[in-house]
């Protein structure tokens, strides 16, 4: 009977040795990343970013664009005011948006990149009305763009 206890108690030790070399296998699988799975996500990782940041890029130079674009429709609506306070009337062209009025500031002030390319002149009389007209600008990367402003009102509104 000693023998059988004996043949357990080993059976026993040997079951317990072969589990305990399976979990350490196991846990030795699972500590890490192989090298063709860490190559793999760095290639989906570079490929997002291949489709993502030309989009972005895209995104905030029409956002840029827009905020200079509304910049410039201000100005345009303040130099109607410009030239009712200074009793001035003010001639735009392609030659003369850079001219100074009499409080000795230039008509317009463009932001960097942009010029006024109209070869008729569009007149903010000295009562603060405009004739009204095209004002045609060029932008960064030769963009053109379209100005309308209204007569009278001088309400200026996006062409392109």
């Amino acid at each position: 009977m000693q023998i059988s206890v004996w043949a357990q108690q080993r059976n026993k030790l040997v079951v317990d040795a072969i589990s305990l070399c399976l979990r350490a296998r196991r846990r030795d699988r699972m500590t890490g990343f192989t090298l063709i799975e860490m190559m793999a996500v760095l290639t989906l990782a570079a490929l997002m970013a291949g489709v993502a940041i030309p989009a972005m890029q895209r995104w905030f130079d029409s956002i840029s664009e827009r905020a200079q674009l509304t910049e410039m429709s201000i100005q345009f609506q303040r130099l109607a005011a410009r030239a009712a306070l200074l009793s001035q009337t003010v001639k735009l062209s392609k030659t003369s948006w850079q001219d100074k009025l009499g409080d000795g500031e230039v008509a317009l002030v463009l932001p960097e990149g942009w010029s006024l390319i109209n070869e008729n002149a569009v007149i903010f009389y000295h009562s603060g009305v405009c004739a009204g007209g095209i004002v045609d600008l060029s932008g960064p990367q030769k963009r053109m763009v379209q100005l309308q402003i209204a007569p009278v009102s001088c309400d200026v509104s996006v062409v392109r």
